[in-house]
């Protein structure tokens, strides 16, 4: 996530693993042996993740999210960089209105129905803590993110399905957006808003590195680092920005939270949870 009017850059890691055989390559990195091996040495799972009846009881569990899983695993990925993309321009257009003829009220909408901030949501804005994560105002800011969820997303979708996933993506977004207001307004004592999907992303890069930790990210498609590595570093980089205000054009304590979110999710249902 970023401040406002302000983007942020950083390192894009990505797997050790062409484009073109994204699709096919995940028995090859382990991911899903990996983590069907991790579920049932817990001793509570006879079947993988994606199994209605994953509770290793007689009967199965069954959720009123069950109808997620029906839905194409190519739509909900397209459909979150889609939706990303289609908030990103209406951002421009408000931009251009204002710039143009000099009128502000679509991006002051944009502001109160697409950041996150405490006092969007005390005005009753609650929703802005889950659109603020379809929201990016600049280029660099939605190319980092969609890159990264791009790259990083298929394994993670593949292995948890539709449902789970998006519970894990929408659920870390949410946590990304309270723990920013909570941080910034109790913590720092100052309202700011944010945006973007860094936290959302972070969630499923934290869930991933848990899974497959020695799964190898490439830092700007050249650095190898093992994903425990690179999302620890990340995590106490962010930390030490958040608390020393070093970057505050980036939005680390969302950061934070999203990785924060990930791992919990990862611990979750780990132990059958």
């Amino acid at each position: 996530m970023s401040f406002l009017s302000k983007s942020t850059s950083r390192a894009l890691a990505l797997p050790s693993t062409s484009n073109a055989a994204h699709h096919t390559c995940l028995n090859d990195l382990g991911i899903k042996s990996a983590w069907l091996k991790i579920r049932q040495q817990s001793g509570r799972v006879r079947a993988p993740l994606r199994s209605h009846g994953y509770g290793g009881g007689g009967g199965s569990k069954r959720s009123p999210f069950d109808f997620l899983d029906r839905i194409p695993e190519d739509v909900v990925f397209w459909g979150i960089i889609g939706l990303n993309g289609a908030v990103f321009i209406m951002w421009q257009l408000a931009q251009k209105r204002y710039e143009i003829e000099r009128d502000p009220r679509s991006y002051i909408w944009m502001q109160e129905n697409f950041t996150t901030s405490w006092a969007n949501f005390s005005s009753g804005r609650i929703w802005t803590a889950a659109t603020a994560m379809f929201s990016h105002q600049g280029f660099q800011h939605i190319l980092f993110n969609m890159f990264t969820f791009y790259f990083l997303a298929r394994p993670v979708l593949s292995i948890l399905g539709p449902r789970r996933f998006l519970s894990l993506y929408i659920g870390g977004g949410l946590v990304s957006s309270f723990g920013s207001m909570y941080w910034h307004n109790k913590i720092k004592h100052r309202d700011t808003s944010s945006l973007g999907a860094s936290g959302a992303v972070f969630a499923v890069n934290g869930f991933l590195a848990c899974v497959a930790p020695k799964m190898i990210f490439q830092i700007y498609g050249i650095i190898p680092v093992p994903a425990w590595l690179f999302v620890s570093g990340v995590f106490v980089f962010d930390v030490m920005s958040a608390m020393s205000d070093k970057r505050r054009e980036t939005d680390t304590a969302g950061h934070v939270a999203g990785i924060l979110a990930g791992i919990a999710y990862y611990l979750l249902k780990r132990f059958g949870l």
